[in-house]
Formats: C-alpha cells, structure tokens, sequence
C-alpha cells in the first residue's frame, strides 16, 4: 500500500503525445512534447514531470483532487470526467483511468526486452516471488514486485519500475475476479510463469476452484515453445492441467511426488532452519532455508528451477535462499521473554495458508504449549461455514494445544476442532481486545502461539499486544505502541 503511494519514476521518459496515443486518449489541453518522467495514484506525491492518474475509488473519487495537483508541480493528468483547470498544463481524457493506466503500463514494458517471471496462485506468491528473486539475484540485477503490488493497479505501477540496468522481472500477478489474469498478461508479457498452488482463495467469486485453476492457468494463455510453465506438482488440480499445458509449451514440475523435475526428499527441521535434498536434472544438492513449512519448501524448489533456466546452478542458488530472512506479518517469529514465541502471521488469511502457519507452528522447537490464534477467513461466500469447519476438522488433528478463535465465521472451525478432537481447548471471542485480554492472561513461558486472519480482521493487534506484555526486559523486543 506505502509503494502505491510512492512516485514511479520512468527511467525512459515518454512524451504526452506518446501517452496519449498509448491510452487513446483525447489530448484537452497542454503541450504534446511535455516530458513525463513518473506517474503517480497519490495526489501528494505528485511533483514536476509527473502524469497524474485519479483512481475513482469505492469511497473517493481522486478526480477531485485534479485542479490541486495541478496548481502544484505536476505536469499532466489522466481523467474520464471534468473540466480543464489548467489549460497550460497537459489533460488527456480517457474513457477509464484504472485501464488507461494499464494500458499506459503496457506500452512502458514494451520498450524493455528483458525476460520476465509471472507468479499466480492462490496462496504464497508473495514468498515464491521473494524467494525466486533471491535465487536470481546471486547473478543478475532485477525488478521485482514491492510487496504484494501485484492488483489491476499494483502490477502497471510495478512495471514503470523497469530501467535498463535490470536483467530479469520477477512480477507476481494476483487476480480476484473474471477476466483480470488476461490484463495482467497483457501488461506483463512474461516469458515464464509459475503457478504456486490452487485453494479457496476468491472462491465467493469463482464459484469453484476448478474455475479458479482455469482463471489462473491464463497466466500461460500466449506461451508456446519458447516459453516455459512451472507447476505445483503435489496440488492435484494443477497436475491434473499439465498434459493440456505441455501441448503448447514445456512444463517443469516442482513437489515431492516422485516424477516432479525439481524434488524434495528427507525433509527435516535441523537448528530451526528447514533442510531438505534437492534432486533435480543438476544433480543432487543438500539445501537449508531459514523459513519453516512445506510451503516454503515448494517456495524453494521452484526458485531453483526458475534460477537454473538463466545458468544459476542449484549451489549457487542455494546460497541466496539461506541468506533471504522473509517477509513482515507473513510468519515472523517474535521471540518474547520466558522463551515465549509468537508468529505474526496476519498479513491475510485463506483455508491453505491457515494450514500452512499450523504447520509452521507445529514445527517450532519450544518448552511450552502451541496455541493458534485465528480470525475470520474472509471472501468465502456461501461455502464460508463448511469451509472453516473443514480447517477446524484439519487442525483438530495436528496435536494443537489450545486454539483461541476471533470473529463470527470462526465459531464453526471452533465446532470443526472441537468435533474432531475434544481434547483441544477452544476459546472463541467476537473482538481482538477480548482474545488479548485473555492470552494475556494465560500464555506462559515457553508457549507457541501463531496469530493469523484475513486483513480485514487486524489480527496484528494481538501481535502487538503480546509484544508489548511480554517485551524482553533488555529492550531487544521494541514496539512504539506500547
């Protein structure tokens, strides 16, 4: 969010004319040879050279901000209403400035030949995107997406990043509704994709993860033998998909299964760290990463098959996965006094990647109990009720300690791990305060506890109030909230 409100600097500046061409648009007012060297969504970032694009929001309208820009430095807008406030400066019209602006986005990439990297799915593309770049970046300079910019907007704003100096793009390409993945190919032009996995994520408007795997797998929609696909072997739908996807461009699968190209074997928990042997057409190699899960193993496997594709050999590789530390509010562990650990892993929330933080929490190394802390699971429509008491059933049978639920859709995965395994205690609260208040209370030293839910739960409130009930006294452990 922080980098869509930052400038894009366009290394290669681009004229108003040319823009206006690029979006078919309708040049109102200014100069056709006025030099844009960055665009903007955020009217507060806007400064000399920069074309300003007003999003029209669920809330705000950002065309009304046009007149302010304006009488400031900015040299040009987009806009799909309005009056000429400043007929010196450069107006364009558009029908919609969220497609002008990708349209703009694929004009910008086109004057870069530099292979890219599409990442889809609907579980960790973040993490596969961070890890993939890591393999690359023991060789190469890259482009990669800030965060997890990876929207109708997030991805055009990423590729006005593009600069010469850059080798390769590692784009990571989220979509949530029909007909998006094929913007975002028209955007990106990538050369290689990679599709991490196939969950519930977006169900409510998919309807099916069938029609999911099928929306995603349009991330390949123009590949053919110069281009290649990497999928999740061990996701039943996306294996299911690679004969159909091998009839128009070569396949690379990645997993445990037996016949994946790029395999995991002996996978193993050594000093905190996830170990496993790689066996791939390389060869065999022994590989260590810092990140716990078999999510981040599959991470792994495919950054190396992807390196190996621009003459990275799997030991080279390997050394850029040890040294990459992960991502804020995607399973951090915070180590709190009395040998208290807490993973903050509440940037968002899905049924897989619930899973997967159990299965972090599971693997952890500590003295005391593990307690999940879990919000409401957002965007599952009618399924929302079965879906999470099927994760309830699943995490009943982890050989959990406690679970300690927040929101109303999770009292049915508190029925799930109830009926499953009554031994499990269960706490269920409607607030974040409420939750805290009683961990607070009753965590003791030695304890594991994962704290994860959908954005829109502010999970990360009880992160907080747990760093700051039990900071390190020598102040290792620092939150200005508290």
């Amino acid at each position: 969010i922080n980098m869509m409100k930052e400038r894009m600097i366009c290394v290669v500046p681009m004229t108003a004319k040319e823009i206006c061409e690029a979006v078919s648009g309708k040049m109102l007012a200014g100069d056709p040879e006025s030099i844009i060297t960055d665009i903007c969504i955020d009217s507060r970032q806007a400064g000399p050279g920069s074309l300003f694009v007003p999003i029209i929001g669920e809330k705000v309208d950002a065309h009304k901000f046009i007149a302010q820009v304006l009488a400031g430095d900015a040299s040009a807008v987009l806009m799909s209403h309005g009056d000429v406030s400043y007929p010196e400066k450069v107006h364009i019209e558009v029908t919609d400035t969220v497609k002008a602006l990708g349209d703009l986005a694929a004009f910008y990439r086109r004057k870069f030949s530099m292979p890219t990297i599409g990442i889809t799915g609907s579980v960790g593309k973040t993490s596969t995107k961070e890890m993939i770049a890591a393999a690359l970046e023991v060789k190469y300079p890259i482009l990669k997406t800030a965060g997890n910019q990876n929207s109708q907007i997030g991805v055009p704003l990423t590729l006005f990043r593009m600069e010469p100096s850059q080798k390769l793009a590692v784009i990571e390409m989220g979509i949530s509704e029909y007909g998006e993945m094929e913007n975002l190919v028209r955007f990106v032009q990538p050369d290689m994709a990679v599709v991490t996995n196939i969950g519930e994520a977006h169900i409510a408007q998919f309807g099916a993860k069938e029609n999911t795997a099928r929306e995603k797998l349009k991330i390949a929609m123009n590949f053919g033998e110069g281009q290649m696909l990497f999928l999740n072997g061990d996701d039943a739908l996306l294996r299911a998909a690679a004969p159909g996807q091998k009839e128009k461009c070569p396949v690379i699968l990645y997993g445990t299964a037996a016949d994946c190209d790029y395999r995991a074997e002996d996978i193993h928990i050594r000093d905190g760290k996830n170990c496993f042997t790689l066996v791939c057409p390389e060869g065999r190699e022994e590989i260590v990463i810092n990140q716990l899960g078999i999510h981040n193993v599959y991470n792994a496997l495919v950054a190396i098959g992807v390196a190996a594709r621009f003459g990275i050999l799997p030991k080279e590789a390997k050394a850029g996965l040890a040294a990459y530390e992960g991502i804020a509010m995607r399973q951090q562990i915070n180590h709190l006094r009395d040998g208290i650990k807490v993973i903050d892993d509440t940037y968002n929330a899905s049924p897989a990647s619930v899973k997967s933080g159990v299965d972090v929490l599971m693997q952890l190394d500590n003295k005391g109990r593990k307690i999940a802390v879990l919000g409401d699971i957002l965007e599952l429509g009618e399924i929302s009720g079965q879906c999470h008491f099927d994760l309830g059933m699943d995490i009943g049978d982890s050989g959990i300690d406690e679970v300690v639920t927040v929101g109303r859709e999770m009292q049915a995965l508190a029925a799930g791990v109830q009926r499953k395994n009554p031994a499990v205690i269960v706490h269920s609260f409607m607030s974040n305060e409420e939750a805290s208040a009683y961990l607070t209370e009753n965590i003791r030293g030695g304890d594991a506890v994962l704290v994860k839910g959908s954005r829109g739960m502010h999970e990360e409130e009880v992160v907080a109030a747990l760093r700051c009930a039990f900071r390190q006294e020598d102040g290792n452990v620092q939150d200005s909230s508290c």
